[in-house]
């Protein structure tokens, strides 16, 4: 608890210049106290969860809100819940796989500008897309002693039918049991007959989604 009031107090202190923002911090606040940390609400029932201590910060408040929500008279649309877990289940996968890097991170990894790394990923030769005012480049997708994409990866992005990264993301580290492990581990194997399943099945995708 001290720690919390600490760092609510910086966060004050650093919004002391921005009247908006602090009043919005107040009502960020108050909202956790009423809908959260009220007797018998999210905070409380969760906390029974053994489950509840191995989530990551961004995750407990999703699985938070998602609950007060549901608590509510007139619940939001089910479309505003599912892109809620939409969201979470992609923050978790990525730590999954090693988390990501920045774009300055890759530009150095790969020698290239950041105008050359937009357009390696926009021409799908490179797994990312932007979040929020942020760009995501998960990490599995390089070989970072050899400074490169690993070559299997970029032979196959081009056979996925979707412009979505987060979808991209799925295909490639959702395990398969017809392959036997997920695309991503078998594509950073280089082994023949193991690329050729995945990229058959890479070219399946675009229909899958059209279902």
């Amino acid at each position: 608890m001290a720690a919390q009031g600490r760092e609510s107090g910086s966060a004050s202190v650093a919004l002391a210049d921005d009247p908006q923002a602090r009043e919005l911090l107040g009502r960020v606040n108050q909202l956790v106290l009423r809908k959260l940390a009220s007797p018998g609400g999210p905070v409380q029932e969760i906390s029974h969860l053994p489950s509840a201590v191995a989530l990551d910060d961004l995750s407990l408040l999703t699985e938070l809100v998602i609950d007060a929500w549901r608590r509510e008279p007139v619940p939001p649309p089910r479309e505003v819940l599912l892109r809620l877990r939409g969201e979470q289940a992609l923050v978790q996968l990525l730590q999954a796989c090693g988390g990501s890097l920045s774009p300055v991170e890759v530009q150095q990894l790969l020698g290239l500008s950041g105008e050359g790394v937009r357009k390696r990923r926009d021409r799908k030769r490179l797994l990312g897309w932007r979040h929020g005012k942020q760009s995501v480049y998960p990490v599995f997708q390089f070989d970072l002693a050899g400074g490169r994409v690993w070559p299997a990866l970029e032979s196959l992005l081009p056979l996925l039918d979707t412009e979505s990264g987060p979808a991209q993301l799925r295909f490639l580290l959702s395990p398969d049991p017809e392959l036997g492990d997920t695309p991503a581990a078998l594509l950073c194997r280089s082994q023949p007959l193991a690329l050729e399943a995945v990229c058959r099945k890479a070219s399946q995708f675009g229909c899958q989604l059209a279902r």
